[in-house]
């Protein structure tokens, strides 16, 4: 409960007692005074009888009444005592003759039973001897009953206590409306430390209260303080990853990080393009116009490079002094062709000569299951090619032993076929926590057609260069959401989305209707985002990320720590778990990386964000992981878990 709550319920319990008592005191108050109201009117009534009486009995000219005169006493008596307040009324003479006897029915009164017996008044006898000239006349006896009290204690009670309910319900809005203008700066401090971990808020205004205002200058310097830490640890691991796998002078990756970045393509997909660049101008200007001019150039040719190279997941790393290697994911042999050609004219720009004298590009296009020193070494080979070919400065090489090729017509037919006939064949692989729960289970598609089974690697390319991603990801998206509200015991499920579907706005309209419509299956479906998406295209992953929280589904950052840039993009993103890259869950005895992956798993850590680590294969490697701020894992260890059916 909060503080706001206990104080209005303990003020609105000390009014309501306070009333109740009131209530109290005046409904007791009002049964005293009207206990013996009948008794004072019955005995003022029997006064004036002893005055009109004796008259009444001097005119009687006979020991025994006649009728006539019996109803004259009647009337008499009738006009002194009221039916509807006497039970009981007789008059007997002085030899004890019943002169007149009148039994009354009293009306039923209004008030309740309950009322009655709970303020109880007794009814009242009372007998007087009448008199005239010092001789006694007779007897009259009277019985009152309290129904007219019973009536005005009812009537006082009921008014009273509706009275007393509206002063507590106004008192007890007045207690809400005061505590809620005095909390009014506890709850702005509320509410920023439920959002604390949102970087770069405004501080809190200090308030006029002397006691608040220490606080919320205290909670303004720690908010401070946790920004200012989040950045330098943000800096900090970037700092660790840019002395482990950054070449310092070009600002490019390194032999080191570009070994590791094929490592983990050749096991995501292994279909696109990979270039191997060296050139001579970069000796030639280190002995002819010393190291600062060197570098500088180095610098010039990494820009260039990074203008020319626009794809959204390339790697581009500088190997030694003066060679350069690229590796561009699923792209197309025609597109690589068209880029060698954008390559050629930055080394042009930068020489006076041919770029035969000064500058070779060997070119390999892979589609086939391959080892990183196999594509090394047909670098390599690319590379000699181009060396040695007249009028030529490329060379390609491209993979004739796949089994399957086909163009980009071809798999576009493929996937439109795969998606009208629903050929998709899905997988699902457990991402576990440390404590042995699968938190998800992540969603691997394929296409299998007759005998023939294209993987998600083989097919990732296409998609993306026919700008078809919204496509197949809203076929699987309605998949696993059938499959989900079919089974309510299985998941939950982590989809995939493609870099084309996050600036495709028909994509997040349609994304946003089936959510609202599926709000139930919030637990048990994540979405997966590359992290390259969301550093190039912030804003629009941004509302992407905006929308599924919107519903409370869940979505996590994949590929996380692979770019050189901030971590700072995890407290606008707040995703409920990031997947670290393979580059960093291998080789975890070498030092330098082993401090590069406890910093960057620290980063997201203290967002209470979850770092599950990918392709964990041995248990060693478990136990390595599980030092370095990572709560789960993911990969060949967990597939002799159960799969979903």
């Amino acid at each position: 409960m909060t503080l706001f709550k206990r104080q209005v319920i303990s003020l609105t319990v000390l009014v309501c007692s306070v009333v109740s008592a009131i209530t109290a005191q005046q409904l007791y108050s009002s049964y005293s005074t009207l206990k013996y109201q009948h008794i004072i009117t019955s005995q003022a009534d029997i006064n004036r009888a002893l005055v009109i009486l004796p008259q009444a009995f001097t005119k009687l000219n006979a020991p025994i009444v006649s009728e006539n005169q019996e109803k004259k006493l009647s009337i008499i008596i009738n006009q002194l005592f009221p039916k509807t307040n006497y039970s009981q009324i007789s008059l007997t003479s002085t030899d004890a003759y019943q002169l007149v006897r009148q039994d009354n029915i009293i009306p039923t009164t209004h008030s309740p039973n309950w009322f009655q017996h709970l303020f109880k008044i007794p009814s009242h006898t009372e007998q007087r001897i009448i008199e005239h000239n010092d001789q006694s006349l007779g007897l009259l006896t009277i019985t009152a009953q309290p129904i007219l009290n019973y009536q005005q204690l009812w009537q006082i009670s009921t008014h009273t206590v509706l009275a007393n309910i509206i002063i507590a319900i106004i008192s007890s809005l007045l207690v809400y409306f005061i505590c809620s203008k005095n909390h009014a700066t506890l709850a702005r401090l509320t509410l920023r430390a439920k959002t604390i971990e949102n970087l770069n808020q405004a501080p809190l205004s200090i308030p006029n209260e002397s006691d608040l205002a220490i606080i919320v200058r205290a909670f303004n310097k720690i908010c401070y303080q946790l920004d200012a830490n989040f950045k330098n640890q943000a800096d900090e691991a970037m700092k660790l990853r840019q002395q482990a796998y950054l070449d310092n002078i070009s600002g490019l990756g390194n032999r080191s990080f570009f070994i590791h970045q094929l490592s983990s393509w050749l096991n995501e997909s292994y279909k696109g393009g990979l270039g191997l660049i060296q050139t001579d101008l970069i000796n030639e200007c280190y002995q002819n116009e010393g190291f600062k001019k060197g570098d500088e150039l180095v610098k010039t040719i990494a820009t260039r490079l990074n203008e020319v190279l626009t794809f959204n997941d390339v790697t581009l790393a500088r190997l030694s002094k003066d060679e350069f290697a690229i590796l561009i994911p699923n792209i197309s042999i025609e597109k690589l062709k068209i880029c060698s050609k954008s390559l050629i004219n930055v080394f042009n720009d930068l020489s006076t000569n041919t770029i035969n004298d000064n500058v070779a590009i060997g070119l390999v296009f892979n589609e086939n299951k391959s080892t990183p020193s196999q594509i090394l070494t047909q670098l390599d080979n690319a590379l000699t090619q181009a060396k040695i070919m007249p009028n030529e400065s490329v060379a390609i090489i491209k993979d004739i032993n796949n089994q399957i090729t086909l163009g980009k017509q071809q798999w576009k037919a493929l996937l439109e076929e795969a998606i009208s006939e629903d050929l998709f064949i899905y997988k699902y692989q457990p991402a576990t926590l440390s404590n042995g729960i699968n938190y998800h289970y992540e969603v691997f598609t394929a296409i299998k057609k007759n005998n023939n089974y294209y993987s998600a690697g083989m097919f990732l390319g296409a998609i993306e260069d026919l700008k078809i991603g919204s496509w197949f990801d809203r076929h699987v998206i309605v998949a696993i959401i059938n499959k989900l509200n079919a089974d309510r015991t299985i998941g939950p499920f982590a989809i995939n989305i493609t870099n084309s579907c996050i600036n495709d706005p028909s994509f997040i309209r349609w994304l946003d209707n089936l959510l609202q419509k599926n709000t139930l299956l919030s637990s048990r479906l994540f979405f997966e985002i590359q992290e390259i998406s969301c550093i190039k295209h912030p804003d629009a992953t941004g509302i992407l990320c905006s929308i599924i929280r919107k519903y409370n589904f869940g979505f996590g950052i994949d590929n996380y720590g692979r770019n050189f840039q901030s971590l700072t993009y995890l407290k606008e993103l707040q995703p409920n778990y990031v997947k670290i890259d393979y580059v960093y869950t291998h080789q975890l005895n070498d030092q330098t990386k082993s401090a590069v992956l406890s910093s960057i798993c620290r980063t997201a850590h203290s967002l209470n964000i979850k770092v599950i680590a990918t392709r964990v294969e041995t248990e060693t490697q478990l136990e390595r992981l599980s030092e370095l701020f990572v709560g789960g894992y993911q990969g060949f260890i967990t597939e002799k878990q159960s799969q979903p059916a």
